[in-house]
C-alpha cells in the first residue's frame, strides 16, 4: 500500500511537472522566436519519464522504461488500426461533410514523418508507457485513461495560446472533445498490446492525416468535418467506455 501511495503521488508529480515545463517552453520559444525550444518542451514528457525513472529506480527503472514490458507483443490487425484508422476515419468525415472522396497528399509525408516520429516519442513515452501504466497498476483502466487524457489536453493550452500544436480557427473545448476519446483509444491500444510503439504508430498516422488531409477548420474552411471525425472516435470509444469492468 505505502509504495502504491509513493508511486502515485510520483506519479501525479511528473503530470504536474509536464504541464509546467511546455507552459514555459511555448512561452520562452514564442518570445524569444526559438522554435526548437517549444519542440523539447513537446518532447519532456519522455524526457522526464526518463528523469523520474532514474530518480525512482536508477538505471534499472531508465531500462524498465525503454524496454519490452511483460505482455508485449505485436499483432497485424494492432498495427493495421494504429496505422489506417486516423486516415481513415478522417477521409470517411469529409466524405461525409462534402460528399466527396478524397486522398492524403502523399507527397508531403516523406518531409513530415521524422519531426512527427521525433515528437509522438517524446510524448508516448511520457502519457501512455510511464503515467497510464503506472497508475492502471492500481487504478481501473477508464480511470487511468480519464486522468492521463485530461493532463494531455491540458498540456496542449500553451501550444493553443501560441497558435502552434493545435488546430486554429477552433475552440479548445472542441479539441478537447476529440482528444479524450482518442486517448482512450490509444490507452486501450496500449493495455492490449503493451507496444508502446504501435502507439506512437496510432498517434504520428493521426498528426499525418491532420496534415495531408482537408479536414481542420484552417483548410476546410469550417469545422464540420472535423466534429464528424470527433463523433466517429466517440462511437469507437463507445463500448470501451461502456465497459463495466474496465471501470473496476
Amino acid at each position: 500500500m505505502i509504495q502504491t501511495i509513493r508511486e502515485h503521488k510520483l506519479t501525479f508529480i511528473y503530470l504536474a511537472t509536464t504541464l509546467v515545463i511546455i507552459a514555459l517552453a511555448t512561452q520562452l520559444g514564442s518570445r524569444l522566436d526559438i522554435i526548437p525550444i517549444v519542440l523539447l518542451g513537446v518532447i519532456s514528457p519522455m524526457l522526464l519519464a526518463v528523469a523520474f525513472s532514474g530518480y525512482e529506480n536508477g538505471w534499472r527503472g531508465v531500462k524498465d522504461l525503454l524496454g519490452r514490458p511483460s505482455g508485449f507483443h505485436f499483432s497485424t490487425l494492432s498495427f493495421t488500426a494504429a496505422l489506417l484508422l486516423p486516415f481513415s476515419l478522417m477521409m470517411i468525415g469529409i466524405a461525409i461533410d462534402t460528399g466527396k472522396g478524397v486522398l492524403p497528399n502523399f507527397s508531403i509525408m516523406p518531409s513530415k514523418l521524422p519531426i512527427l516520429l521525433l515528437l509522438m516519442t517524446g510524448e508516448e513515452f511520457g502519457w501512455r508507457r510511464y503515467a497510464f501504466a503506472r497508475l492502471s497498476k492500481s487504478l481501473s483502466f477508464m480511470i487511468s485513461a480519464l486522468i492521463v487524457a485530461a493532463v494531455w489536453w491540458l498540456w496542449h493550452y500553451p501550444g493553443y495560446l501560441i497558435g502552434m500544436g493545435t488546430p486554429e480557427e477552433m475552440s479548445f473545448l472542441l479539441f478537447g472533445l476529440m482528444v479524450l476519446p482518442a486517448s482512450i483509444l490509444m490507452a486501450y491500444l496500449y493495455s492490449w498490446t503493451k507496444n508502446i510503439y504501435l502507439v506512437i504508430v496510432a498517434h504520428v498516422s493521426s498528426n499525418m492525416a491532420f496534415n495531408t488531409l482537408p479536414l481542420l477548420p484552417e483548410v476546410s474552411g469550417n469545422s464540420t468535418a472535423f466534429i464528424i471525425y470527433t463523433g466517429l472516435l466517440w462511437l469507437l470509444a463507445l463500448p470501451i467506455i461502456l465497459n463495466k469492468k474496465l471501470w473496476s
